[in-house]
């Protein structure tokens, strides 16, 4: 049998070391920990992988993966991982572009899978957005990626697809295309919905709302952020909960609540502060200026995008440093600091243009043509007007256009362009009417979208019946389970209550054999200590009698001889006496009156109580009245009390044995506790000496031979006495 436990530990002990190079991660909880914790994950990835490997084919990767004791699948996960954590946000390593693509570039080497096509689609996708800003080129990426995945999905594919329609929807948004930003907005919801996900439902719900913001439509946005609201757990779930409350500090800015555009957005940069991310902290003072913006505090917008510079600044983040350069430049020029304004408007020109993010840079034109056309230098104003004009054409963003050729109208009209001037007027009168047309088209999209809304509600509600039946098979399972665990539990708690009441019974038949002396069945010293403890008031006089002659005749006839004897002297005194009796050893009682009892009296009694009962023996008595001390205040044990009954009754015995003797103390007045302390009868000694203690007895004092300690070895007691 050992033999077999053995060899069971040393296979269990192998699982166990194979098992723990096993990297095991769960699709949806990774998602939830890129958005929530990307530097916890980014510590577990580079602990997996503290060196990128270097492979050119499968065949080499397969090598590195068998050296770290791990899977191929396993090794492009953590890759994967990496890539990704590169792009984001929260890599502040100045090489992050370089480390994606080196990885993304060996991912493609070994992708033999749709999933595996589709994620390095995707973050190719997602380089070409972040590095080179060309949204249109990444949108085409992030659509192959979609298209590579098949129709029967498993989880792993299903929240890589809700990451790719999210972004996808983004980048449309950037781009200012309503129609297929909403489109992939709510297949990303969709797909939140498959996975049954609280967090991606309620980041799904969240960008929705973030889109119909864009859109104007703040009612739909209130409507979609109270839904993320009800589905994410924001102590659980931190970094959503700042975004989602920054986006609400957004629309409630534009409906001019102002309070609560504040209450959010300060909300918002707390927790982003407590997170440590610096980033989301600079987003938070942007939207805080854009809040005392539209109050008109100007000065106020400028310290909070001052703010928001310095972060990014440090950050290394050109382009939130651009956005900035943009909403400084408009800020100066509201209080009519033009030659600031231009020169943080040139400054953002310089890097858009850089990084070809004309979405951007057409708003930044628009303001350099109004900044010129207020300082009157037309010739910059037509320049930057018509590039403006150019840019929102190419993107159809029909308001941008047409302010753009009323600036560059204005500028050719002070130039002396008449003509060209008047054809730009003309085609601004062809641009508005077209809008009145787009307004019919849009009622109409709205009206679809309505109807799309309601099946969507439809599928929902579906989809929520079938939840709420699964969730109520879990509930009976569950009830099952509770059910047979309270049974057990009630099993368990009988057997331990039975165990406990025959512990019980037990331990209270000890407790009073404990109280017992074992040869006479009768209360003994240890009775006499809890009595008192108990009912210390109630004890008036204690004796302590020896019946000399008889100390040791439990060895001279025997112990049973003796019991008897002993128990029949025990009923005697009870009885005519009318006290309560410890038996302290064979041939000493101690005797409990709550009466107050004169000693030769009560030697008198015990005698005659003893004379047909075994009383041929002498009689020797040590005895004290209750309270020893008369200061109520001062309380002695049991102990001491038993102690000075032993010395007093020491004394008598020395008297002799041609009559009965007792002798007993009563401390003055004026005594304090401590003449009862340890050593007992040292300090009882010294106190007779002091006189402080004083001796009454029957016999002649002198005659007492009292106990010696080494201190007081030459020290003569009766002497003192007399």
């Amino acid at each position: 049998m050992r033999s077999l436990f053995t060899l069971f530990f040393i296979i269990l002990s192998f699982s166990l070391c194979q098992s723990a190079y096993a990297i095991s991660r769960d699709a949806v909880a990774t998602e939830r920990e890129f958005r929530e914790y990307p530097n916890k994950l980014r510590q577990s990835v580079n602990k997996n992988l503290p060196i990128i490997p270097e492979f050119t084919d499968e065949n080499e990767l397969r090598q590195f993966a068998a050296q770290k004791g791990v899977s191929v699948a396993e090794v492009e996960q953590e890759l994967r991982l990496l890539a990704r954590l590169s792009l984001d946000l929260s890599s502040k390593d100045n090489a992050r572009y370089i480390t994606a693509k080196k990885i993304i570039e060996q991912l493609e080497l070994v992708a033999k899978s749709d999933f595996d096509r589709s994620y390095v689609l995707m973050l190719n996708g997602r380089y070409t957005g972040k590095n080179k800003q060309d949204f249109k080129a990444a949108i085409e990426l992030y659509k192959q990626a979609a298209n590579e995945l098949s129709a029967a999905r498993n989880i792993k594919e299903q929240v890589l697809l809700f990451t790719i329609y999210e972004n996808l929807g983004v980048l449309h948004m950037i781009l200012r295309q309503k129609e297929p930003a909403l489109q992939y907005l709510i297949s990303s919801r969709d797909v939140a919905l498959e996975l049954s996900d609280p967090y991606m439902r309620a980041h799904a719900e969240s960008v929705l709302g973030k889109y119909y913001y864009k859109q104007k439509g703040f009612g739909k946005a209130l409507s979609h952020y109270s839904e993320a609201i009800k589905h994410t757990k924001a102590k659980d779930n931190p970094t959503q909960d700042a975004h989602i409350q920054l986006q609400l500090a957004r629309v409630y800015r534009e409906l001019k609540s102002w309070d609560d555009a504040i209450l959010y957005a300060t909300g918002a940069s707390d927790i982003y502060q407590r997170l440590g991310k610096e980033t989301y902290v600079s987003s938070a003072m942007t939207v805080m200026a854009m809040i005392y913006a539209e109050q008109g505090q100007w000065y106020k917008t400028i310290d909070y995008y001052l703010n928001a510079q310095q972060i990014d600044a440090k950050l290394g983040n050109y382009m939130a440093q651009a956005l900035n350069f943009h909403n400084l430049g408009e800020a100066y020029y509201k209080i009519e600091d033009t030659k600031n304004a231009l020169s943080h408007l040139l400054r953002a020109s310089d890097i858009f243009e850089s990084r070809n993010s004309n979405h951007y840079l057409v708003y930044n034109h628009l303001l350099l043509a109004q900044v010129y056309s207020s300082l009157s230098e037309w010739e910059q104003a037509l320049t930057y007007a018509n590039s403006a004009a150019n840019i929102a054409d190419n993107m159809k963003l029909s308001d941008e256009h047409i302010e753009a050729l009323n600036y560059s109208a204005t500028a050719l009209e002070q130039l002396g362009d008449f003509k060209t001037a008047y054809q730009h007027i003309k085609r601004i009168s062809t641009l508005q009417a077209k809008d009145t047309h787009v307004a019919n088209d849009e009622d109409q999209a709205k009206t679809l979208f309505q109807l799309q809304k309601i099946k969507l509600e439809q599928s929902q509600t579906k989809s929520d019946l079938q939840k709420t039946k699964d969730e109520l098979s879990n509930s009976q399972l569950v009830l099952i389970l509770t059910l047979l665990t309270l049974s057990l539990m009630t099993m368990l708690s009988l057997y331990l209550w039975r165990i406990k009441k025959t512990l019980r019974t037990k331990f209270v038949k000890l407790e009073r054999s404990s109280l017992l002396d074992p040869l006479t069945q009768t209360a003994n010293h240890a009775a006499f200590i809890r009595d008192f403890g108990y009912y210390s008031n109630t004890f008036k006089t204690l004796a302590l009698i020896s019946l000399t002659d008889q100390l040791n005749s439990d060895l001279a006839q025997g112990y049973e001889c003796n019991t008897k004897m002993n128990k029949q002297q025990l009923t005697a005194l009870s009885n005519d006496l009318g006290c309560i009796i410890y038996f302290i050893r064979p041939g000493i009682f101690l005797l409990n009156f709550d009466i107050n009892v004169n000693p030769e009296t009560l030697l008198s009694n015990v005698r005659n109580s003893l004379h047909d009962n075994y009383g041929d023996t002498s009689l020797h008595m040590g005895l004290v009245s209750l309270p020893l001390l008369t200061n109520p205040a001062l309380k002695l044990s049991a102990e001491q009390h038993f102690g000075a009954l032993q010395m007093m009754l020491s004394a008598a015995v020395t008297l002799g044995s041609d009559k009965d003797y007792y002798v007993t103390l009563k401390p003055l007045k004026f005594a304090s506790s401590g003449i009862f302390v340890p050593p007992l009868y040292l300090n009882i000694e010294k106190s007779i000496i002091r006189g402080i203690i004083k001796i009454e007895t029957n016999g002649h004092k002198s005659d007492i031979v009292w106990p010696r300690w080494k201190s007081h070895k030459n020290v003569n007691l009766s002497t003192e006495l007399d």
